[in-house]
């Protein structure tokens, strides 16, 4: 079994920890992701600070993330091994953002495109 470190909430109002959890593996129609970059959104430190929307400890935050696809689960379509994406996490352990490789359902993952992004910018320069 795979394992990865996670930043967990140890109680509600309480203090982060890093700890080992194991590897997802993702179920049908979902993605597992390895997550190159997690945002700290409001919503994050409002869990934290007043105990809302997590009843479940330790707790894994995060809700905005970007990465690179690990795995496809069974019936997805659209996405592969190695595919750029960005997604909204949940507020579950499996789908949060703040470890390095989360499960995200494929119908709410997006497909990041360099290329567009690439020529964007090198037009403005």
């Amino acid at each position: 079994m795979s394992t990865q470190k996670a930043i967990f909430l140890l109680e509600k109002q309480g203090s982060y920890a890093v700890r080992d959890i194991e590897v997802y593996k993702p179920g049908r129609g979902e993605l597992l992701v390895e997550i190159k970059a997690a945002g700290l959104n409001p919503v994050d430190w409002k869990i934290q600070a007043t105990g809302y929307f997590r009843t479940d400890y330790p707790a894994i935050l995060g809700i905005d993330a970007a990465g690179v696809v690990k795995e496809v689960g069974e019936d997805v379509i659209g996405f592969v091994v190695g595919d750029k994406v960005l997604y909204q996490g949940y507020f579950t352990n499996r789908k949060a953002t703040f470890q390095q490789y989360s499960i995200v359902p494929a119908e709410i993952t997006a497909k990041i495109c360099l290329t567009i992004l690439s020529s964007y910018y090198l037009a403005r320069a």
